[in-house]
């Protein structure tokens, strides 16, 4: 799969963050250094609730693409998400932060599965194939798969970089 299929021509206009009690001062961060976080990180947080509303976290890989998150997941996050679709994503490469808040849905098209499928194998070299509405692993393990549209994604460089947090919204409807 190439970069350029993985990418959205549409980039969303970010505008200063509200954020330890003040709006940061600026400038504001291009979209361009936020989508390059969140294509690179090794790992990420999916945070989602509980049916009692239990925060749950956990670590997994995925990758950001087409301005979506795509994970897979056997973990019961999945059933979280059932219940409630709104979840948060979250990375930190070194003093880089960004965070993903958005609603997720199950993924069963083959088109879509394959962007998570071909994705995985592009950056963590990790072989999955897709066979029905699931990716299966070449150790026989299999799991759905789900996207995480984003409403917003917020963004900054460590502490000292506060005023430059920059918040990017979505469209409500995409």
């Amino acid at each position: 799969m190439t970069a350029e299929v993985l990418k959205n021509a549409q980039e969303p206009a970010g505008t200063s963050a509200f954020i330890f009690n003040q709006t940061a001062s600026g400038p504001v961060k291009p979209w361009s250094w936020v989508s390059d976080l969140l294509e690179s990180a090794p790992t990420y947080w999916l945070v989602t609730t509980s049916p009692d509303g239990t925060p749950h976290s956990r670590p997994l890989w995925g990758i950001w693409a087409r301005n979506v998150f795509w994970f897979s997941s056997q973990n019961r996050c999945g059933e979280f998400l059932k219940v409630n679709p709104r979840a948060s994503v979250n990375v930190q490469l070194g003093e880089d932060v960004a965070m993903i808040e958005g609603k997720s849905s199950r993924v069963t098209a083959a088109s879509e599965l394959s962007v998570l499928a071909e994705g995985v194998g592009v950056k963590y070299d990790w072989k999955l194939s897709v066979i029905e509405d699931r990716v299966h692993t070449q150790f026989g393990q299999s799991a759905p798969v789900f996207r995480l549209d984003p409403d917003r994604v917020y963004g900054w460089s460590g502490i000292a970089g506060w005023e430059s947090a920059t918040r990017w919204d979505f469209p409500p409807s995409r």
